[in-house]
């Protein structure tokens, strides 16, 4: 299939490099991976996100201002990076050839050719595999985008998925050129006083159900207009709350444009929240999901999500 994939890639002229809304570090770290790999070969290569304000812990990322915000007139290939469905691209695909890589569960499969290893600890993994499958040699900017996806879908190497194969990886990426240092730094130690208002107004909405098993917290639009913050800056806040002692689920309601709320679950050692998000037609992984939840009704969200849980919690 790794075989396969790469044909198809070096088959097609004009690729479009593509990661979900609102992208993370995996998402981005695995796009921006691929494209200095395919100037290489001489493609023309554009990386496309639907969200216009990124977040800017990420711009230390090399080639991040490469990252463009509308589709190019002409793709022979996408290939699309962390993205669940296709609808969480933004951008519509019709006719279009895509590479599906990816490493959730929940993912139904949606290229003309898949690479999904629901069994990897980061789509960057499922990349790295990529490229070392055709024998191609990466320099230190590939490296970085790889370790940074890495690190951070791993939590810093403490989430389940982390295994021996794990650093057998990060080992690698070291050995090309990746300073560990660095990228913890940039990831960990850039936050703007903006983003430190913003968590402050979040943990204030802090609600704890089923003997403290259950954690919800909320972001509203107000918040993001009082502190100046931005979407982005609220990033780790599900995994944090996660962190409490009593805590198994951590719920995070974000009030999103078109009048959605963007809803965030995460578990610590029993709950598979993917099955809560396929419920509400979204998806993701045991510990980490989410789903879009078509109305501005807080209250009701987290009714229904409490529901489920106490059937389980």
């Amino acid at each position: 299939m790794y075989k396969q994939a790469f044909e198809l890639i070096k088959n097609s002229q004009n690729i479009t490099l593509l990661s979900h809304i609102d992208p993370d570090a995996d998402a981005l770290g695995s796009a921006l991976s691929m494209y200095p790999i395919l100037k290489k070969l001489g493609k023309g290569v554009s990386v496309v996100n639907y969200t216009k304000e990124i977040d800017k812990s990420l711009d230390f990322l090399p080639n991040f201002s490469k990252i463009k915000h509308q589709l190019p007139k002409k793709i022979d290939l996408a290939i699309t990076f962390d993205t669940g469905s296709l609808d969480r691209v933004g951008f519509e695909l019709d006719n279009i050839k895509v590479l599906n890589i990816d490493h959730h569960k929940s993912n139904p499969r949606y290229g003309d050719l898949n690479l999904v290893e629901d069994s990897f600890p980061s789509t960057s993994a499922v990349v790295f595999k990529l490229l070392e499958e055709n024998g191609i040699v990466i320099d230190k900017d590939v490296a970085t985008c790889i370790y940074t996806a890495l690190v951070s879908d791993t939590g810093f190497f403490k989430f389940e998925e982390t295994k021996e194969d794990t650093f057998i990886l990060a080992s690698k990426l070291v050995r090309a050129g990746v300073e560990p240092s660095y990228v913890a730094k940039m990831l960990t130690q850039r936050e703007s006083l903006a983003k430190i208002r913003l968590t402050s107004l979040i943990y204030d909405t802090l609600d704890l159900k089923l003997n403290a098993k259950v954690a919800m917290v909320k972001l509203t639009k107000e918040m993001l207009d009082i502190t100046g913050a931005r979407v982005s800056d609220s990033e780790d806040i599900a995994n944090s709350i996660r962190a409490l002692a009593t805590v198994e689920v951590a719920i995070f309601l974000k009030e999103r444009e078109g009048g959605v709320i963007k809803v965030s679950l995460r578990s610590k050692n029993h709950v598979d929240v993917s099955k809560i998000a396929l419920s509400f037609g979204g998806g993701g992984h045991r510990r980490a999901s989410g789903f879009t939840y078509n109305s501005l009704d807080f209250d009701a969200v987290y009714e229904e999500i409490l529901e489920k849980l106490r059937e389980i919690v």
